[in-house]
Order: C-alpha cells, then structure tokens, then sequence
C-alpha cells in the first residue's frame, strides 16, 4: 500500500470513530431540547386555561415565534433574568435557534429562581454538554434525577452526559436503568451499545450484541445500521458489513458517515483486510 493511500485511509477511520460519537451526541441535544419545548409549552398551554390569556389556537409563547428576532430574545432574556417562564420561553426559542451558550444563561437564570424545578435542571444539563461542559452537566442531571428518580427521559439524560464526558462504564450503567423504564427504546439500547464500542479495552462482540437489539425492533433504524456496519468492518467482517452499508445507502444517502463506510468497505474488497483504526 502506497503511504499516501495508507494516510488517506488512516484519516477515514478517524473521521468515522468521530462522526459516530458526533452523530449521536447532537441529536440526543436537538432532540431532547425539541421534546422538552414542547412539553413544557403543552403544559403552559393547558394551565393556561384560554380565557382571558391566549387566544384559540395559539401556545403561551407563540408571539415569540411569530416575530423571531434572536437578538431581540437575547436583550429580553437579560433584561428579565428574574422572571421564570420569561427565561425558559427565550431559552427554548435561542436553542431552537442554535444560540446555545445565551439559551444556556436563560436557564441558569431559571434555575436560580426555581432550583427545584427538575425540567429546568434536565435542559440545563443537555445545554451544558452541548458546549462540552460535561462535570457541570452531569452535575445538572443528577440533581434533576433526585427529583424525578422515576423519569425515564432524565435518566437517559444523565447517562448522555456521562457517555459524551467518556465514562462510558457509567453511562453503561444508566443506560440499563433507562431501559427499565424504556425496554424498548432503539437509540437507548444503541447507545448502550456504543458504550462497549467505545471502551477500552473495546468490546465489539458486545457492541453488535446491542445493535442487533435495536435492529430487531427497528430494522431501518440508520443510526444503529450505521454503527453496526463500522463495528463489523472493526471486526474485520466485511460480508457482513457488506448489505448493512447497501441498505444505509438506500435509507440516507446523504449521511455523513456513508462515504467515508465505502471506502473501508471498498478498501476490504481489494486487499481482504481492513485497515485498522
């Protein structure tokens, strides 16, 4: 193999390992951050009972949607750091935004003034990890679970943060207790999976034990057929690798990782190896 082909996919092993770690890590924050927001403008809504606030049709905070000026947000949310639902409306409205860091403060003002209040802490939490704060986000999440010791979602949360810090032999541990609660969530169980992926020393057999779970439920679910197929090229079985890389390519063609998957897998096909990470 010529050194620059040797480099070359040297750098595709790296990007994969990352993208696999990015992928989920980003759309665990979208994603929870998403569900929250519509929780807690469901709940705003009901309590708000419609007569006399909020006309037919509308949430509580649809007047910030229907004029979206983030920096209008921003010089609201810091001249209103005493009012609660003030901070988690303007906090939802800039993460949705991908204003994080000032989505952030609104909720570290939030917090402050109702420290009890465990949703709060949990999108707290999931903002901190989303700018790498992971200590202060796990910290976030363990007081939101003292809170809600029953509440699927905030356990997953605190495993999330202690999977994105690397502890992945804690995160293992809260990703089972979410699954008591979720038997038969597939990102759940994949990322529970990734935590054998990512350990070291690595436990492949137990990573593809856990992706074939959540295949089994969900079979064209892309990130855990994405993931599967770069743990079975790890494992230096290509053939098997070989119909999960067609079958993703079929299902998101657009997705990131799928390039640089061929190429291992188109690089497996010539030599009968794979090129280690």
């Amino acid at each position: 193999m010529k050194p620059s082909t040797a480099v070359a996919l040297a750098i595709a092993c790296l990007v994969t390992g990352f993208f696999i770690g990015f992928a989920y890590t980003n759309s665990r924050n979208r994603e929870f951050i998403r569900e929250q927001a519509e929780k807690a403008r469901a709940e705003a809504f009901s309590a708000s009972g419609r007569p006399g606030g909020v006309p037919a049709g509308d949430s509580p905070d649809d007047a910030i949607h229907r004029n979206p000026n983030v920096e209008t947000a921003i010089a609201e949310a810091a001249s209103k750091r005493g009012d609660f639902d003030t901070q988690t409306k303007l906090g939802f409205f800039l993460a949705e935004n991908g204003r994080i860091p000032e989505a952030r403060e609104c909720f570290e003002a939030a917090v402050k003034l109702r420290p009890e209040d465990w949703q709060a802490l949990a999108i707290l939490g999931r903002l901190l990890a989303a700018e790498s704060k992971y200590p202060e986000a796990i910290a976030r999440f363990e007081a939101a679970y003292k809170l809600q010791p029953n509440n699927g979602q905030v356990v997953v949360g605190l495993a999330n943060a202690l999977f994105d810090a690397k502890r992945y032999e804690d995160a293992q541990k809260w990703y089972e207790k979410a699954l008591t609660f979720m038997p038969k969530d597939v990102n759940v169980i994949t990322d529970l999976g990734l935590t054998y992926y990512f350990r070291r020393p690595q436990q492949l057999d137990k990573a593809m034990d856990y992706f074939k779970q959540s295949l089994s439920i969900d079979p064209n679910h892309t990130l855990t057929i994405q993931n599967y197929a770069v743990a079975l090229l790890d494992a230096n079985r290509p053939e098997e690798a070989k119909p999960l890389v067609a079958k993703l390519e079929q299902l998101a063609p657009q997705n990131d990782m799928l390039p640089a998957i061929k190429q291992r897998l188109a690089q497996a096909n010539v030599t009968g190896n794979i090129p280690p990470h």
